[in-house]
């Protein structure tokens, strides 16, 4: 039996679909090297009673540019070590905190000093708009 090309394409558009949604990437609720993978019951000593500067990115596993601004805050954290905290927040496993600072598209990136939101990113930063945010978190502006 011939297969034809035209017989493959609803199989192929299925599995296109399937990879398109995303199952999810649970790796992704893991903490990195540099980046701190945190809940709900973990935020309010994390980041609003700590003093100093925080970020905290808000994403999904299922969110494709989550996956992609994940290694971009895995590496920007790298090269503010001791002046930054960096932390992921799951938005499906956090919904309430999600709700509490009006996080209403992903990826959200909240920047915070001593416990107050300073500036916010809402989609997917450039690499150099990302740093130049960092930039002035350090800098205290």
């Amino acid at each position: 039996m011939k297969i034809l090309p035209t017989q493959l394409f609803p199989a192929i558009a299925i599995v296109g679909l399937a990879l398109i949604a995303g199952c999810g990437n649970p790796a992704m609720n893991e903490s990195t090297a540099n980046v701190k993978h945190i809940t709900q019951s973990d935020f309010s000593n994390e980041v609003t009673s700590a003093s100093g500067a925080v970020v905290v990115d808000f994403y999904a596993t299922w969110c494709g540019p989550c996956k992609i601004l994940a290694p971009m805050m895995e590496a920007q954290a790298g090269l503010f070590i001791g002046k930054i905290k960096f932390l992921k927040v799951n938005v499906d496993e956090s919904p309430d905190l999600a709700k509490t600072y009006e996080i209403q598209a992903i990826p959200t990136v909240l920047f915070f000093r001593d416990g107050k939101v300073v500036d916010r990113v809402v989609g997917l930063p450039g690499e150099l708009d990302l740093k130049m945010r960092l930039d002035a978190l350090t800098a205290g502006k």
